[in-house]
């Protein structure tokens, strides 16, 4: 079983083209029971769910990030990098997905009163955190089910699309949107480095 296991983890591909037919409530609702089983900070569970599966809405905020994306890269300095100027492709590209999950984290007053960096505050509380954990649980329960999932963040630099998504849960704020489905796709596994570059051991031994 837990080579099992391993094998799920190494076969898991980000999927990012999908079938028409979109996940059902009760998949959708293990997925996100998975999620919450994820460790967070003091047991805080400080993360909020927001399933998005109107064709017309998640058509709407592709082109709405779509075209904010465009607006930021032509008032951009004119030094700007292959990536920013594909960003507004990348940025919209769950705009095919049957099903849009924003993954969120709840907002802590009193460590942004006690720290005036944001990178401060989010070490601090370890919301943002959580909420990955729980997003990797996510994504890794939709592979064990058969679905195709991929992780986002290129969408919400487009801010000012997020905010003003109507009743949305109040005091979180948008860690990753996940796009899920069955997949249309099976991609090859990328190239992943070495052991040796990411590991490091502070034993005392050579």
């Amino acid at each position: 079983m837990s080579e099992d296991f391993f094998r799920m983890l190494e076969s898991r591909r980000s999927v990012r083209r999908f079938e028409t037919r979109r996940p059902d409530r009760e998949v959708i609702e293990r997925l996100v029971a998975a999620a919450c089983s994820a460790p967070s900070n003091r047991n805080r569970q400080g993360w909020k769910f927001v399933v998005f599966q109107n064709p017309l809405e998640i058509a709407s905020l592709a082109e709405k990030v779509r075209a904010t994306a465009a607006t930021a890269i032509a008032n951009a300095h004119p030094l700007t990098t292959e990536y920013a100027e594909s960003l507004p492709r990348h940025a919209a590209g769950f705009d095919q997905a049957p099903t849009l999950i924003l993954v969120m984290h709840k907002k802590n007053l009193a460590a942004e009163r006690a720290f005036s960096s944001p990178t401060l505050n989010a070490l601090a509380t370890g919301e943002a955190l959580s909420a990955a954990m729980a997003a990797q649980n996510l994504i890794l329960a939709a592979h064990a089910l058969g679905l195709g999932a991929c992780v986002m963040t290129a969408p919400l630099l487009m801010g000012d699309v997020w905010k003003n998504v109507p009743d949305l849960p109040l005091g979180y704020e948008p860690t990753c949107l996940i796009a899920l489905g069955y997949p249309a796709e099976k991609p090859e596994p990328p190239p992943r480095k070495k052991l040796h570059h990411v590991l490091e051991f502070r034993d005392g031994h050579e």
